[in-house]
C-alpha cells in the first residue's frame, strides 16, 4: 500500500556553476510529493497523513518565501546575510534531485522510528520545480 502528501511552498535558489540561466538567481513554486509504502494495519491504515505534516512541515516553513542557497556558494550566502534575507543552507547544490535527497534523508533521520513502527519500508519524495519537470529519490527505512 502507498500513501502520499503534497506539500508546495514558493522558494529561491541558483546553481553558480550551471552555463544556462539556471546560473542567476531565480524562484520556483515548487511541488513535493512526498510517499510511504508499507503495511496497512488491521483497519487499513497506513499512516495518518497528519504524522507527514508533522514531520516535514518545520522543514517547508523553513524553506517557504526563502532561498535555498547551496554551502559551498559563499557569495549569495554572504549577500543573504549581510541583507538579512530568509535564506537556509544545504550541504549541497540545491538541485530538484538533491532537494529529493536531502527531504527523504530528512523523514528518515526525524521519523524513522514512527515509520517503522508503522510498518513503512520505503520513502519516496517527488520535488517539482516547474509543472513539467520533477525529480524523484527513494529511501528504504531501516
Amino acid at each position: 500500500m502507498k500513501i502520499a502528501k503534497r506539500f508546495r511552498w514558493e522558494g529561491a535558489h541558483r546553481l553558480p556553476w550551471h552555463e544556462g540561466r539556471c546560473r542567476d538567481l531565480h524562484g520556483h513554486s515548487y511541488c513535493m510529493f512526498v510517499e510511504v509504502e508499507g503495511e496497512p494495519d488491521e483497519n487499513g491504515l497506513l499512516l495518518d497523513f497528519k504524522h507527514l505534516k508533522l514531520a516535514l512541515a518545520p522543514l517547508i516553513d523553513e524553506w517557504d518565501h526563502g532561498t535555498l542557497i547551496a554551502e559551498k556558494d559563499t557569495k549569495l550566502r554572504k549577500i543573504m546575510e549581510d541583507a538579512g534575507w530568509r535564506h537556509s543552507i544545504l550541504p549541497y547544490d540545491t538541485t530538484a534531485e538533491n532537494i529529493c535527497i536531502y527531504v527523504a534523508d530528512h523523514l528518515l533521520a526525524t521519523s524513522a522510528d514512527m515509520l517503522r513502527e508503522r510498518r513503512i519500508h520505503t520513502v519516496r519524495v517527488r520535488v517539482q520545480e516547474t509543472e513539467t519537470c520533477y525529480a524523484e529519490a527513494e529511501r528504504s527505512v531501516t
